[in-house]
């Protein structure tokens, strides 16, 4: 039986793909630098770190005014939106913000 005309092709949505980058993108630059700073009005980066946070792949912290930092717990972050935030590779082994060792996430050439 030929059924060519009821093949389904799947189709992709740009901005799904572009997501999924931002987050491989996010990740990888966290675990490899230990911890970074985002600014407050990065809103695309700062979405990507909460569903990042949520799986446990990052810890959040918001920048108080006076240049210390809140830790960022599930839910909370909605709240500090407004705030510089420093993302920060958990603390699997030792201690959190350390970079994985000798660059594991390094693309190779």
């Amino acid at each position: 039986m030929d059924d060519t005309g009821t093949n389904i092709l799947a189709f992709t949505h740009g901005r799904k793909r572009n997501a999924s980058a931002l987050s491989e993108n996010l990740i990888e630059t966290v675990y490899a630098a230990g911890s970074i700073a985002v600014p407050a009005d990065d809103l695309a980066t700062k979405t990507a770190a909460v569903m990042l946070q949520a799986l446990g792949f990052i810890v959040i912290d918001a920048v108080r005014t006076d240049g210390t930092l809140q830790h960022l717990k599930r839910g909370e972050t909605r709240e500090a939106m407004q705030r510089p935030w420093r993302l920060s590779k958990p603390a699997f082994s030792g201690e959190a913000g350390v970079p994985d060792a000798d660059g594991a996430f390094k693309k190779l050439v």
